[in-house]
């Protein structure tokens, strides 16, 4: 009986067939492949990171008598498509291949939804391969620059920028395999930029992709977000974070650099163990950890720092960290302890100034004597009290002279204070004498209706010294 030829099954099949080497190549392809599969080489046609997989499925219909099947996501970009591939073995040098194409349903939806968004967005794509070439630049944001989608495409990035400008840098950074997240804030735009490499299946880059989206509406938080930056890298402080394990997540300011530390040194580091000879700090850190938000001083080298802490919170309340902001306190100390010293000189200066404008004098044995000069206020009675009482002891006075010659004017409160001292002294067993009443003070005692009836009143400081001398002689007082 005769078969017929393999050409003419390969071609009739309505399946999509195929006839395929060990190593890839497509040997046979029938119109059904190439149409639902595409022409050309099987890796090319099949997403990349599904070539290893597919590479050991070939391998292994060699080995086996039955066939081998693998999922795949085919190549072309957009399709959401997926194939379930078939291996059997022909000869000893190629396969049979079938393939099931089917639509991701789910891809292709999230496709859609994606591209939705993007023409409703002021977006920017854009991609360019190794040497820089641009393949993609689509999107509505575009127009925010004056652009018109694909006019770039084609050209070199190097070439239609500076050498010295950020594009350049930037690309660099991805071609060299980094990905990163970039923020541009200028008067009339914020720009949210993603840069990742494009890789092939082995690891190796082959360009970059970049999605770009311009934040109006937040612009003028940026402008401020902008300014306060700048403002902590000029002004003497610093800002800094760390989280519950103690590392470093933040580190920005010009006071940081004054102390010879950059974000580069402290940034992913814990500060538990590069301060642990600091227990104090530690210690400060740990604290503000707990919840607490406080100000602390503490020495640094020669510099005297303020330290404000903060702890970070999630949205349910529980602490996640705590940020801090560090001053230079050094000069503001050292004037505050400037200050406490003349305050201090002051206060005792004007204790010397109030001990000499009350002095309190022993005129004769067992006689006090206290000149009263100027005005008696509440604070000079009272320090002028504990002075003649503490006196009054020590000398064992028996006659204290209260002298108000050198007092031009009285009021009910210098009044009250003269019976006050002199209704003290009494309770000592020393009799207090009111000496050198002028009219004009006498007038206003008798006005202000003064009882200073128990208290004796002298014309002149000579007459309280004979009659105390007359006592004495008598014997008695």
């Amino acid at each position: 009986m005769d078969f017929p030829r393999a050409e003419t099954l390969l071609h009739g099949c309505p399946t999509p067939l195929a006839l395929v080497s060990i190593s890839g190549e497509m040997l046979a392809t029938n119109a059904a492949w190439d149409a639902r599969v595409g022409s050309g080489a099987l890796d090319a046609r099949i997403h990349e990171q599904d070539h290893a997989a597919l590479a050991e499925a070939r391998r292994a219909a060699f080995g086996v008598e039955a066939t081998t099947s693998l999922d795949v996501r085919l190549a072309r970009q957009g399709e959401g498509e997926r194939a379930r591939l078939t291996f059997w073995r022909a000869d000893e040098r190629s396969l049979w291949a079938s393939a099931e194409v089917t639509r991701d349903e789910a891809e292709e939806r999230k496709a859609r939804i994606l591209l939705d968004c993007f023409r409703k967005m002021d977006a920017i794509v854009w991609s360019c391969d190794a040497e820089g070439k641009v393949l993609v630049s689509d999107g509505k944001g575009l127009a925010l620059l004056g652009l018109a989608p694909g006019a770039a495409v084609g050209k070199s990035v190097f070439e239609l920028y500076p050498t010295d400008s950020k594009v350049h840098a930037i690309v660099k950074r991805a071609l060299a395999g980094e990905t990163f997240i970039q923020e541009d804030v200028t008067e009339k735009a914020h720009w949210r930029n993603v840069y990742t490499p494009l890789v092939d299946a082995s690891g190796a880059v082959k360009g970059l992709q970049s999605l770009a989206v311009h934040d109006g509406e937040d612009l003028q938080l940026s402008k401020k977000s902008k300014a306060i930056t700048e403002c902590v890298d000029r002004l003497p402080i610093c800002i800094w974070a760390f989280d519950k394990k103690g590392t470093c997540t933040l580190f920005e300011g010009a006071l940081g650099r004054q102390m010879g530390r950059t974000a580069a040194d402290l940034v992913g580091k814990n500060l538990f163990e590069i301060y642990r000879e600091r227990p104090d700090l530690v210690g400060d850190m740990r604290r503000a950890l707990s919840g607490e938000a406080y100000v602390v001083e503490r020495p640094l080298r020669d510099t005297q720092l303020r330290m404000r802490y903060a702890p970070l919170r999630d949205p349910f309340g529980e602490v996640i960290g705590a940020c801090a902001s560090t001053e230079d306190a050094t000069e503001e100390l050292r004037f505050e302890a400037q200050l406490r010293a003349q305050l201090e000189l002051i206060a005792s200066q004007k204790q010397a100034i109030a001990e000499l404008g009350t002095p309190i004098l022993e005129v004769w044995q067992d006689v006090l004597a206290v000149p009263v000069v100027g005005t008696l206020d509440a604070a000079r009675a009272e320090q002028m009290l504990g002075a003649l009482l503490e006196a009054v002891v020590d000398k064992q006075a028996s006659f204290a002279l209260l002298d108000l010659t050198g007092v031009e004017t009285v009021d009910a409160a210098t009044a009250q204070h003269l019976v006050r001292v002199a209704s003290a002294v009494r309770l000592l067993g020393c009799e207090g004498i009111i000496t050198g009443i002028r009219p004009s003070v006498a007038k206003t005692l008798v006005g202000i209706d003064v009882d200073l009836a128990q208290i004796r009143t002298l014309q002149s400081f000579k007459d309280a010294l004979r009659f105390c001398a007359g006592l004495r002689a008598r014997g008695k007082r």
